[in-house]
């Protein structure tokens, strides 16, 4: 998806979906937050969001017709499910953890000589496009992911568990393939 044209200037100006043509993320020491026109048409925009806090973050999915930067990061803090991090290989899944999944799957790839973009692919052939890896990784490092210092048979039974609990199903075979 594109990266959004519009721009608040502060966290006070509301967003709505005429405002956005693609996606907008805010992102800070703190706080993440990412708003997207409603993919069926709705005129409303989808968001997602996390706030840091001790021992995890805070997320939140969630439509709005319109709100403010502020006003998003306030229902995380009101609304937000918390979620331990940093996240650590077969921790459960609570629809948090996507991005730190996949950053560790990779870190599996680079240091097992394969391409993260060729497993995706052959795993999800016609269905989903490739996520950008480095925007992935940049979102776990920033909620907190804990890298295995090496790629045993331990780790990697557990790095299939967490792709299964993230719905990466046929993505989990391919990698059993090549581990």
């Amino acid at each position: 998806m594109n990266s959004a044209t519009f721009r608040p200037v502060t966290g006070m100006r509301p967003i709505t979906a005429a405002h956005l043509d693609g996606l907008l993320q805010h992102r800070t020491e703190q706080e993440d937050l990412c708003f997207w026109p409603c993919p069926y048409g709705h005129n409303e925009i989808v968001f997602e969001g996390f706030v840091k806090c001790d021992g995890g973050v805070l997320h939140l999915v969630h439509r709005y017709e319109k709100v403010t930067l502020h006003e998003a990061a306030l229902d995380i803090l009101e609304h937000g499910t918390f979620s331990p991090r940093p996240y650590r290989l077969a921790q459960s899944c609570d629809g948090s953890i996507n991005e730190c999944v996949l950053a560790l799957f990779v870190n599996f790839s680079a240091a097992n000589h394969h391409s993260a973009d060729a497993l995706f692919r052959a795993s999800y052939p016609d269905d989903r496009q490739i996520p950008h890896w480095g925007e992935v990784v940049i979102a776990a490092d920033w909620q907190g992911v804990c890298y295995p210092s090496r790629w045993d048979a331990d780790a990697s039974a557990s790095l299939l568990e967490s792709l299964h609990t993230s719905n990466y199903h046929r993505l989990a075979a391919l990698v059993a393939e090549a581990s």
